[in-house]
């Protein structure tokens, strides 16, 4: 590793990065677009590897409470792989994510990624879950007498926390929320606030915390049902996404059997994507 340096990210780095992660999927890369929002974001510490005047790596570490952090956007340049630049860099921001306090660090990688899981796995992690990410289409389904969702009081709170806490979605998912693409620790004030931002709904078959991210799409990354009225929550949410027009639902729920059947009833194929934790 003579010659390279690990150091914090700038502005000035995002046409290199842009570069060589444009075919990093079929559809590209979100990486470059999140820098700047990076930057900017005080719980954030994004670092690069460089040598010379190339940028070869790139991750971000960020504090989603004053015990965890969450690490994401590991990427390194086609040309550099094998160096170990990927743990040299996951390496340091679990340095930063202790400075900063953190007693766990985590991680989420798609489970057909093997190469990625055996990266992390020698160094440490542990695979904590697995959930199951899914997209709901309400326009692509036909109307059925569901009830639809209403706005939960924060009369609910308390009933839907003690029916998630004690329920197999808490169990399986070590009592996770998914913010988006991260994963912390929930608590009722994840409740309390999406109740503040209109974001928690209910219907006979349970409670959702939703929230729409563009104009057409929505996601929600917690929800308390059980196995038998888990179909209909999903129907629920589909009508009510249906009536509001959204053409797409994006969620993240902890991988149970009967979970996975429910949303495979409703149309929606199941991604497994695994998290891991470690202490820093």
């Amino acid at each position: 590793m003579s010659g390279m340096e690990v150091r914090e990210a700038r502005a000035e780095d995002i046409p290199q990065v842009a570069a060589w992660t444009k075919d990093t999927f079929d559809w590209g890369d979100y990486v470059a677009d999140r820098i700047p929002v990076w930057l900017d974001e005080p719980e954030s510490h994004t670092l690069v590897c460089v040598e010379g005047d190339d940028v070869i790596g790139i991750a971000n570490t960020v504090m989603l409470s004053p015990g965890e952090a969450w690490l994401e956007g590991a990427r390194v340049h086609p040309d550099h792989r094998r160096r170990g630049i990927g743990s040299l860099m996951n390496r340091a921001g679990l340095d930063w994510a202790a400075s900063q306090g953190a007693l766990v660090a985590r991680l989420a990688t798609e489970e057909e990624n093997t190469g990625a899981r055996r990266q992390v796995e020698s160094m440490g992690y542990r695979h904590t879950s697995t959930w199951a990410y899914a997209e709901l289409a309400p326009m692509q389904r036909s109307p059925l007498a569901a009830t639809g969702l209403q706005p939960a009081p924060s009369a609910d709170i308390d009933a839907a926390w003690m029916s998630w806490i004690s329920g197999d979605l808490s169990r399986t998912g070590r009592e996770m929320i998914a913010l988006g693409w991260r994963w912390r620790t929930a608590t009722p004030d994840d409740l309390r606030t999406a109740v503040s931002e209109q974001r928690f709904w209910q219907s006979p078959s349970g409670w959702v915390i939703l929230a729409q991210t563009e104009r057409t799409v929505a996601t929600s990354g917690w929800l308390a049902t059980t196995p038998d009225a888990a179909p209909d929550l999903l129907e629920d949410i589909i009508t009510t996404a249906r009536e509001t027009g959204l053409e797409e639902v994006s969620l993240r729920v902890p991988w149970t059997p009967w979970m996975v059947e429910a949303l495979a009833r409703v149309g929606a194929d199941s991604e497994p994507i695994r998290v891991y934790s470690i202490r820093p």
